[in-house]
């Protein structure tokens, strides 16, 4: 009966936790959040997955959850107005990409290779961004500063609804396998969850 008035309260509770997961990272260390957050999906598409593992900056007071939109950088960039980045990225029309250094506003998003996705930026990024880099949401087109900062992981797999979308979170994982991730985390990312998960790199 209490498996069932969770369900009905509409949050489902995975008592196992999907393969998927596994392999990401070592599940006996995995420590979740207290209770259900609520995820932010503004930006979002509606009916699209978040996978297991997606960097989360949960706000701890207010229980709720932000995806940190970040992208790879597949090919390295010089100059230019577009930029190849890893398929199935967050990134959205309007965002603004950033490096800590330089920054520059996503105006369009080409999807229709099958190997990588195309940004392409409202003008030239101003510096080199090296193979595997890792962009972040920016605040503003300087590229500064991150919007969110990850805190917290997403437990499982989690579809976005068109309403509330509730979310399970992970507060401490180690030995996290960065090349098995499909979402990346930002080295911004990586400082401040230092302690709490512990990459292999």
């Amino acid at each position: 009966t209490k498996q069932k008035l969770i369900m009905s309260a509409g949050f489902k509770y995975d008592l196992v936790p999907p393969v998927e997961q596994e392999e990401r990272y070592d599940v006996q260390t995995g420590i979740r959040r207290r209770g259900p957050f609520k995820l932010n999906t503004q930006n979002l598409v509606v009916g699209s997955f978040l996978p297991g593992f997606t960097p989360i900056y949960a706000d701890l007071k207010n229980k709720f959850a932000y995806a940190v939109i970040n992208v790879r950088v597949i090919e390295a960039y010089t100059s230019g107005t577009s930029i190849k980045v890893a398929k199935n990225s967050l990134a959205y029309v309007g965002m603004f990409v950033g490096s800590g250094k330089k920054g520059a506003e996503v105006t369009a998003i080409d999807k229709s290779n099958a190997g990588y996705d195309v940004l392409t930026i409202k003008a030239a990024f101003g510096e080199n961004i090296a193979k595997d880099a890792v962009l972040f949401n920016a605040v503003a087109v300087d590229g500064l500063k991150q919007k969110h900062v990850a805190n917290s992981a997403l437990f499982n797999r989690t579809k976005i609804e068109d309403g509330i979308t509730l979310v399970s979170l992970l507060r401490t994982a180690a030995e996290i396998e960065p090349s098995k991730l499909v979402m990346p985390f930002s080295e911004n990312d990586k400082a401040n969850m230092k302690g709490w998960f512990e990459f292999n790199e």
